[in-house]
């Protein structure tokens, strides 16, 4: 295993991704999360956020367009990433040191939330032997009208208790899991 400054960051986004592209062509998307500690007052019973921290986050490549495309202000979301330190000198002439974490992986937090994964399309060299193509090892296929009702019922909001009804009803699924 390496060694380094790796971090795993539980927060929320607290603005919206901001894409760039490096003079070489590589995308890079700046993702700032915000994180507070919450506890809970004894005496009044009640959740109190604590003083909230803020990290910019730092996406390369299909990452950066993956969470440019994906994550929105507020939503909650989990990195994985390494730290990276960067001190500079402000307009009043004050050393000041930023913590950044370039990530690896970043996702929704789903203890928070539901989310719809869809898996982008990459071109394949060998189709023959890539079972999502078809080719001999192929499993069940991918029923595109289940997706969509799928997308449209999340998007209508249904409760907790009736989604996860609905999810398990036999009749909806098209293969099973």
């Amino acid at each position: 295993m390496s060694q380094g400054g790796f971090v795993t960051l539980v927060g929320f986004v607290a603005i919206e991704p901001s894409l760039r592209v490096t003079k070489d062509g590589h995308h890079v998307a700046d993702v700032r999360v915000g994180t507070a500690s919450r506890m809970l007052n004894k005496q009044t019973g009640e959740w109190v956020d604590g003083e909230t921290s803020f990290y910019t986050v730092t996406c390369w490549r299909r990452l950066a367009d993956h969470a440019k495309a994906s994550l929105r202000k507020g939503d909650p979301v989990l990195v994985k990433g390494r730290f990276r330190t960067s001190s500079y000198e402000d307009k009043t002439g004050r050393l000041r040191t930023e913590v950044e974490i370039v990530a690896d992986t970043v996702g929704h937090d789903l203890s928070r939330g539901i989310a719809n994964y869809i898996r982008p399309e990459r071109a394949r060299q060998n189709a023959a032997d890539d079972p999502a193509a078809g080719g001999p090892q192929s499993g069940a296929p991918i029923d595109e009208e289940a997706i969509e009702r799928f997308g449209r019922e999340l998007d209508e909001g249904l409760p907790g208790a009736e989604f996860a009804a609905h999810a398990l009803e036999p009749d909806d699924a098209a293969a099973p899991f």
